[in-house]
């Protein structure tokens, strides 16, 4: 009788909120279609309204329509269990179902849930003007630890975050972008986040910022992989407040730019901020041309980090802010050591620090290549600068300092900063020559007749292998540069 009434006063059947019945049922939508179903795949949703209408439980799915368009903010309810998590994905064959978010504060969004695997869709949330906007947002607020949750397949592009982060907006900026993961209160946090294999584009605020917890409380098993994030307008990559995050195997380029490019303050590449022994590993960050106000660098180990901030095994190539950031002094404090090794940087020719003197920084086995113009670095007070291979300018100046040690290192063309390391050609097979990805960097193994094969520094605790996955000895002396094989 009531709904009856209903639609005789307004012409639609209000369908009541559809619960998720047995466990592994799926609610399928399709809003292509003229009418409102109940989601099965005969009679499917025809709105995101009608998503958001029900509950989900262990085992579900809720499924897009391949080749369809949603336009809403998408905030389905529920949670599951770490064997049956509640799955977002598509139905059907053709292109990635689009979700757009028709400029809502955030095109998907998740609060207080747990056991969410999302997966190969498209999500777009485009606007007229920037604001705290995002593709995908994932929230604790309640002063709980929420988990598992894994996000992969996703293409996220053309999202109108806020790309200026100074003054009143600084917060909305840090808040934008494609996905963005955050956890706020005492005793909120998000573990075991695995963010993988998306492609994220033309995303005002940055790519992906994965926030997991708080400096007294940080998340855990956090696994950032695989990801593209192109032309984004602010940071590329940046997990913060996690212990022992991995970020591995990713590809950034031309971060600060896009539809939305970046408008003020600093942005970096991929960075980390208040981790507990953090590693970044085997990522490409390359072509950033956009200087903000003292940033722009590929990787950044930058405030509140404790423990060691591992970076390694990564190929940067001509980023305008250049090769690295230690910014251990642009916040609270955290001491971290900071160890840096098989890392190939070519045409960067910048590393920078603002650490008050806390951070201690191991600098070895890497190549630094930068024959376009010379060196600008700044290092910590305290480092130690070994078994590297530097091909430089005439007029570039490395930095010399009470705290400062260098030994072990090739000097082509910019003048040794001590009267120890070898002035010689290091006799690369084809420097100058890295493509965009990190497996197009073979020109910087070494020849047979490299002055620098097999003469550096035994260093303990050396990571058993170099950029190439050469095996690296713990006893016998290693070749200077990121190539431990043998001559070619």
């Amino acid at each position: 009788m009531l709904l009856a009434a209903a639609v005789a006063l307004t012409g639609t059947a209000f369908l009541p909120a559809r619960s998720a019945t047995a466990a592994g049922s799926t609610t399928y939508v399709d809003c292509s279609r003229p009418t409102a179903g109940t989601g099965t795949e005969a009679s499917p949703f025809n709105s995101v309204a009608q998503a958001n209408s029900g509950s989900y439980g262990p085992g579900d799915t809720l499924a897009l329509a391949s080749g369809t368009t949603c336009t809403g903010a998408l905030a389905p309810k529920g949670s599951g269990t770490a064997s049956e998590p509640i799955t977002l994905t598509r139905y059907g064959t053709g292109a990635r179902p689009v979700l757009n978010g028709g400029g809502a504060a955030d095109a998907v969004s998740l609060t207080d849930q747990d056991h969410w695997k999302i997966s190969d869709i498209k999500i777009t949330n485009p606007a007229g003007s920037l604001a705290r906007r995002t593709g995908l947002r994932i929230s604790a607020t309640d002063g709980r630890a929420h988990t598992g949750f894994d996000i992969g397949g996703l293409v996220i592009d053309r999202v109108a975050g806020q790309t200026d982060k100074t003054g009143s907006v600084t917060e909305d900026y840090v808040q934008s972008g494609g996905i963005v993961t955050g956890a706020t209160g005492a005793g909120s946090t998000l573990d075991d986040v695995h963010v993988h294999d998306n492609t994220v584009s033309n995303t005002g605020g940055g790519g992906l910022k994965i926030r997991t917890g708080s400096m007294a409380n940080k998340g855990d098993g956090v696994l950032v992989e695989r990801n593209t994030v192109k032309d984004v307008g602010g940071d590329g990559i940046i997990v913060s407040y996690a212990d022992a995050p991995m970020i591995q195997y990713n590809d950034a380029s031309g971060v600060g730019n896009g539809v939305y490019p970046f408008s003020g303050g600093n942005f970096a590449g991929i960075w980390v901020l208040g981790d507990h022994n953090p590693t970044i590993q085997k990522n490409a960050v390359y072509d950033i041309t956009r200087m903000s106000v003292a940033d722009s660098q590929a990787f950044d180990c930058d405030w509140g980090n404790t423990g060691t901030c591992l970076i390694q095994y990564n190929y940067s190539r001509d980023n305008i802010g250049g090769f690295f950031l230690d910014c251990d002094g642009c916040g609270t404090i955290g001491g971290a050591r900071q160890t840096i090794r098989y890392n190939i940087s070519e045409n960067d020719c910048r590393m920078s620090s603002n650490s008050a003197g806390r951070s201690a920084l191991h600098l070895y086995n890497n190549v630094f290549y930068c024959t376009d113009k010379k060196f600008d670095v700044k290092l910590p007070t305290r480092s130690v600068v070994e078994n590297n291979i530097f091909v430089g300018t005439t007029d570039s100046r490395l930095p010399t300092g009470a705290g400062i040690t260098w030994s072990w290192n090739v000097f082509q063309g910019v003048p040794r900063p001590t009267a120890n390391g070898i002035t010689d050609d290091p006799r690369f097979v084809a420097p100058g020559t890295g493509g965009s990805s990190i497996h197009a960097v073979d020109g910087y193994r070494l020849r047979s007749t490299s002055p620098a094969l097999g003469n550096g520094a035994v260093i303990a605790d050396n990571g058993g292998r170099d950029y190439w996955a050469n095996p690296v000895s713990s006893t016998a002396k290693p070749n200077r540069g990121a190539y431990q094989g043998p001559g070619l």
